[in-house]
């Protein structure tokens, strides 16, 4: 029935400035400050994929690109806040906002966000693996959605039908007001014809909303099941991307798109062994970090006794008093002359083998899988060492042949040549005595001096008398020191690493992180 009978009963009701007011509304859910959405535009336009499932998803509903947009701003935004809802369409505030509702309550959403949190790279692998699963469940989700009672998007077609009829409403108005008042009944029933259509179109909407908002209730735990496997695959697309630029890349705290770090995503989406060892890299180079943050606060010392001296830095605040009476300015200057003045005494720390490193690896068909991916990761974070004590690092492959890649101290190697060196797997058998002569002729070279060698090895391996007098003497003469690191957790076999290795760290004695820990200890 209609509510409208006259043009009086519109123009008193107020309902004639209806028109003015209803503005078009926005899909999105979320706010987005300038600057988070032209990282995410700039992202998106380089992730190929993402578009592709914006266009399969925006042939079902409507809504799906600004979806996609709150999905990364849910998760690479600091404080992600929504949208009043009185300007967000129909259908994103019953739709759309379900789903960010049900990501961000999700358990895997913190872990997500953990990661990804003002980081670039990790926030779009997110969103475009959560966009993809969502893509594959989207039917469904738009089924529970209107409880098979019609399509998601029909709420949309009728919001846009009150906008139109609202534009049209607003016209007729203005012509009215422009016309004699004797001319106006025929514009006037179209006025309450247009005014009785809205208000159907607006109970339609309002109606259907309701319905959605429902049926998604309803449905709330297949929704959520549905949403959380996303989440879970996002959480751990994010720790993929996360450990991938935290391995190889180049400490970029942000995790920007740059062309390394595309690059360093290219080539470990496509290799099994990158992945791999970025399991454990990743945590070993955090390790170092800290490590490295703990060694600089250390090394400003401890105070723990006065002593006399020149160290004006650590001089007491009572002897800094004579500089205030220029009287007792020559008494300050002779004792500090004489190293006379009262200072702090600090603990220093003990720094150790900040020289060359080389690793030799054992690349034997043996090691395949963890093994080598461990050893590998070992040698990446102490070339990272390296890195840092502007030193030589050489990586020594070896089986029944050998390969080395020399990293000198003046050059920065690129991320391929990294890359290509930790692919690198021999396979074969094993042979100390290769590797070692590899270490010995890098010495002789001058590649490196008074090297720090890490044996790195799963297997068992004879040497001749000779060759292991041989060695011994160049370890003698160049100051070179063996540390020996057995990879036989659960079989203590016997082994031959105690013929040459000056310490021997077994990973059936000690965790493979504790290792580790004990390395970077003693060289940074």
């Amino acid at each position: 029935m209609d509510k409208y009978k006259t043009i009086e009963e519109i123009l008193s009701s107020g309902f004639a400035q209806y028109g003015q007011k209803n503005i078009e509304k926005s899909d999105r859910v979320l706010r987005s400050t300038k600057i988070e959405q032209a990282i995410y535009e700039d992202l998106h336009n380089e992730t190929e994929s993402l578009s592709e499932y914006e266009s399969a998803g925006g042939e079902k509903l409507k809504t799906f690109d600004s979806l996609v947009n709150d999905v990364f701003q849910s998760v690479y935004g600091l404080t992600p806040k929504f949208v009043d809802e009185n300007a967000v369409s129909a259908l994103s505030r019953r739709f759309n906002k379900s789903i960010l509702e049900q990501l961000m309550s999700d358990d895997n959403y913190s872990a997500v966000k953990s990661v990804c949190e003002g980081k670039e790279l990790p926030a779009i692998g997110a969103t475009e693996e959560f966009t993809g699963q969502l893509l594959e469940n989207l039917d469904v989700l738009m089924s529970k959605a209107t409880g098979d009672n019609g399509k998601v998007d029909a709420l949309s077609k009728m919001e846009q039908d009150i906008r139109e009829l609202s534009q049209n409403f607003s016209e007729l108005m203005k012509k009215r007001e422009e016309m004699p008042e004797g001319h106006r009944e025929p514009i006037d029933k179209k006025i309450v014809q247009t005014a009785n259509r809205i208000l159907s179109k607006q109970e339609q909407s309002e109606m259907y909303s309701h319905l959605i908002e429902n049926c998604m209730k309803q449905n709330g735990a297949d929704i959520k099941a549905m949403v959380s496997a996303s989440a879970a695959k996002a959480k751990e697309r994010a720790e993929g991307v996360q450990s991938a630029i935290l391995a190889w890349g180049n400490g970029d705290a942000e995790m920007k798109k740059s062309p390394v770090n595309t690059e360093i995503l290219r080539r470990t989406a496509m290799s099994d062994k990158l992945r791999y060892i970025a399991q454990f890299l990743g945590r070993y180079k955090q390790m170092l970090n800290s490590k490295r943050l703990a060694g600089f606060t250390y090394g400003r010392g401890e105070k723990y006794d006065i002593e006399y001296g020149n160290n004006i830095s650590r001089v007491l605040t009572s002897e800094l008093s004579y500089l205030s009476n220029l009287g007792l300015l020559p008494l300050f200057l002779k004792k500090h002359q004489n190293k006379q003045l009262k200072q702090y005494r600090r603990r220093e720390q003990e720094y150790k083998g900040k020289g060359d490193i080389v690793v030799c690896l054992d690349e034997s068909g043996s090691t395949f899988g963890e093994n080598n991916a461990y050893g590998m990761a070992i040698a990446m974070v102490l070339y990272e060492i390296c890195k840092v004590n502007k030193a030589n690092f050489a990586l020594v492959h070896f089986s029944t042949d050998t390969k080395v890649d020399y990293f000198p101290k003046n050059e920065l190697a690129p991320a391929p040549k990294v890359l290509d060196c930790a692919e690198t797997l021999l396979g074969g058998g094993t042979d100390f005595e290769k590797p070692l002569d590899e270490v010995v002729s890098l010495t002789a070279t001058a590649k490196l001096d008074k090297a720090d060698i890490v044996f790195i090895t799963d297997g068992v391996c004879d040497i001749s008398e000779e060759f292991l007098k041989r060695f011994e003497r160049f370890k003698t003469d160049t100051g070179s020191k063996l540390t020996g690191i057995l990879l036989d957790k659960g079989e203590n076999f016997e082994f031959t690493l105690n013929k040459f290795a000056d310490c021997i760290f077994r990973t059936s004695e000690l965790l493979g992180e504790t290792i580790v820990e004990k390395l970077i200890e003693e060289r940074i």
